[in-house]
């Protein structure tokens, strides 16, 4: 690893082609591992770089090869940058692997290999030599090796044909190594070098897992695609097909998730004639457990019904409900009930951002500012509740904190502020254009043209009294 000639084959043909087979290959899987980065797996492009650098390498040390290509390639430093990024790749391969490795050694290794690598390349660039005849270099070059080979043979990591083939490999190689090293001190008085075939071993050896490795992350998050996608269905299931608007009023409600499945909830209820139920609901997170949790309010709120009239009751018991059952996460949540007899509107909130009502006899905005506390954390919390009439005209407006939390490119926060500037200028569009326009004049704002881009998920409910 790295002092001294290589090794030539029986011709210069046979290096050659063995030079184009671990380039080309490794070519191949630096290619695909970057179009398959979904899952942050490194290992695959570690390989790729490793093998290019180990193909060039053989490349250059080739006599034909270095006769007809010439400086800068024959110079000792463009050696020596292959060289280091062979052991960067190798040490970044270990650690997608095994991790940080005892006492963090793999993690120590990989940061002091591209330190050394970095110190050593420009040595090489300005002093025209090799660093390679540094007094530290080979005594390093065995640490590095010991602390691979430690964390190979020991590693915790559950014993599967990867461990096998990596300390078979790796015991192979970095014994070859070591002579290599013993030769070059003068511990050992043969000639001959085994640095070449050490590392076409290492070489398939690492292929092997590399592509094994990738196979199994590549199948284990598939599997989690579509666990998700049935996550993402029946979390669908649990938000209202449709909003049907009774006799008097025009509902409009949209639902934009930050990810494939979020944490937002909404559900209305009707009871024919006399009142109507809404509740909006935020889960504290994001993903699967928040979808979870989610499709927990859709239970317990529909096993409401007989309190569908009794806001304060409703928001007790979904409490109780939910109390214990969701670690350590919490629900915002704001129920309303109109009661169509009397011609009132009930409120309770359980800590979400307040909703805002438009009055349409004193032409005002208020923020029913009522507070409460969330659901889930806390034994027998007290709900109250504030009762007001409504009017024909008047708008009630039920968002999630995803719309006042929005921020545009320099950091802003849309704020209730342009909230409300927004709805008091759109008063006069249906509940369905506003919410249409809401959402375009948001994407407008923050910059974020697709939905999957924002940085929370978004609900927002428009009712109107026509």
């Amino acid at each position: 690893m790295f002092g001294g000639k290589m090794p030539s084959l029986s011709t210069d043909f046979i290096s050659i082609t063995a030079g184009i087979l671990f380039t080309a290959v490794s070519f191949i899987a630096t290619i695909v591992s970057l179009f398959q980065i979904r899952n942050k797996d490194f290992t695959l492009f570690s390989f790729g770089i490793f093998g290019i650098t180990f193909g060039l390498r053989r490349f250059i040390q080739i006599p034909t090869m270095r006769a007809m290509l010439g400086p800068p390639f024959t110079l000792p430093y463009f050696n020596e940058l292959l060289t280091f990024a062979m052991v960067i790749s190798i040490s970044a391969f270990l650690l997608n692997i095994f991790g940080r490795g005892f006492y963090n050694s793999m993690l120590w290794t990989f940061h002091s290999t591209y330190a050394y690598a970095a110190v050593a390349i420009v040595y090489d660039f300005l002093i025209q030599n090799s660093v390679s005849n540094a007094p530290i270099y080979r005594p390093l070059v065995l640490v590095w090796g010991f602390v691979w080979i430690i964390n190979i043979l020991f590693s915790r990591k559950q014993r599967d044909i990867e461990l096998t083939v990596m300390q078979v490999t790796f015991i192979t190689t970095i014994f070859l190594v070591v002579i290599d090293q013993l030769i070059g001190v003068g511990v050992l008085p043969w000639k001959i070098q085994f640095e070449q075939p050490g590392f076409s071993i290492l070489f398939f050896g690492l292929g092997f897992v590399a592509v094994h490795h990738f196979y199994i992350s590549e199948r284990k998050l598939h599997s989690i695609e579509q666990e998700i996608e049935i996550a993402r269905k029946i979390q669908q299931s649990n938000l209202p097909a449709t909003v049907n608007s009774p006799a008097g009023f025009n509902i409009a409600a949209r639902y934009i998730p930050m990810t494939t499945i979020a944490g937002d909830f909404y559900d209305i209820q009707f009871k024919e004639n006399e009142a109507i139920g809404i509740l909006i609901a935020d889960v504290s997170g994001h993903g699967v457990g928040a979808a979870l949790i989610g499709s927990m309010l859709k239970v317990a709120f529909a096993s409401q019904t007989e309190n569908l009239e009794n806001p304060v009751r409703m928001m007790t018991e979904i409490n109780r409900i939910l109390r214990g059952k969701i670690e350590d996460s919490f629900v915002t949540a704001c129920y309303v009930l109109f009661d169509l007899n009397n011609r009132r509107m009930v409120y309770t909130n359980a800590g979400h951002p307040p909703p805002l009502l438009f009055r349409a006899l004193k032409k005002e905005m208020h923020k029913l500012s009522l507070g409460g506390t969330v659901f889930g954390p806390f034994d027998n919390p007290e709900y109250t509740s504030e009762t007001l009439e409504f009017d024909k005209g008047d708008r009630l407006i039920l968002f999630t904190d995803g719309f006042i939390e929005t921020k545009n490119k320099t950091g802003e926060f849309f704020g209730d502020k342009c909230l409300e500037e927004f709805l008091n200028s759109h008063l006069t569009d249906s509940a369905d254009i506003t919410a249409d326009k809401l959402i375009e004049h948001l994407s407008s704002w923050s910059g974020k043209l697709n939905k999957n881009s924002y940085d929370d998920d978004l609900t927002l409910i428009i009712v109107d009294v026509v």
